[in-house]
């Protein structure tokens, strides 16, 4: 088995703080819990892995298996306003898409935290803030990418998949994290900058749902509208049926399938 060591990633990087500092950790319940448990105590960017993640999980609470997958997190102390904040999930995404483009896999974003290649979801992005005893924002941001997985269980081969199976190509997950790292430093340097359009470019030309009917789901009620744009202030816009148009600051979101 691979293990995502920082020898391994630094080999690849060209950051100057993200990734610098590795934490692996052979089995640990949630990477993300990790770094918001210790977190005060690291610097920014310091990044944790593990081999083995036991209770990894996705947004809405969803459970996410790491066995033959990415699975990592890193740690930022944004010098920016509240409201802005959680277009670093988007910054993340775009990142992502960068580096897998870098390296010859072509992959789509899924308003606002997954990616897609061949219409069905790689790697999720999980984004969590908790404030330090100084008062300042911590942010974590964690992801998970299905990277060497050969199958999948039956209730989730329809909708998941991974980069082997999608494009028969075997990438190292040392190589993957670095240079998702490079990119995600720049273009989070530039959110910093107030600069969101570099990353909202990203996912726009690389939207998996612009232009696609979508199911907005809300807890149990669901409501139908076409994606039709990324705000520049990172939200969707949809029109509903019924010709009003509207935005979609956060939820879950799924494609249509006719």
């Amino acid at each position: 088995m691979e293990v995502l060591n920082g020898e391994i990633i630094r080999r690849h990087l060209n950051t100057k703080y993200m990734g610098r500092n590795v934490i692996h950790l052979d089995s640990v319940e949630s990477t993300n819990d990790y770094v918001k448990t210790h977190g005060e105590k690291f610097t920014e960017g310091t990044l944790v892995t593990c081999g083995e993640q036991t209770k990894g999980r996705g947004r809405q609470g969803r459970r996410w298996e790491s066995e033959t997958g990415l699975c990592m997190s890193v740690l930022l102390r944004p010098e920016i306003e509240m409201q802005h904040i959680s277009k670093i999930t988007q910054v993340c995404a775009a990142a992502v898409s960068a580096a897998l483009s870098e390296l010859g896999v072509e992959a789509q974003i899924k308003w606002p935290n997954d990616i897609f290649i061949n219409g069905k979801k790689v790697c999720g992005i999980l984004t969590e803030m908790k404030i330090a005893e100084d008062g300042s924002p911590l942010v974590v941001v964690g992801m998970g990418m299905n990277v060497d997985n050969a199958s999948f269980p039956d209730d989730i081969k329809q909708t998941a998949s991974s980069i082997l199976l999608e494009t028969g190509m075997h990438v190292e997950k040392g190589i993957i994290a670095a240079k998702v790292l490079n990119h995600f430093e720049t273009l989070y340097n530039e959110l910093e900058k107030g600069n969101f359009e570099d990353s909202l470019k990203i996912c726009k030309e690389r939207s998996y749902i612009i232009g696609k009917e979508i199911n907005l789901i809300e807890g149990s009620k669901i409501t139908a509208a076409t994606a039709t744009d990324i705000s520049p202030d990172g939200e969707l816009q949809v029109r509903y049926q019924d010709g009003r148009t509207g935005s979609v600051i956060s939820g879950e979101v799924s494609v249509r399938i006719r």
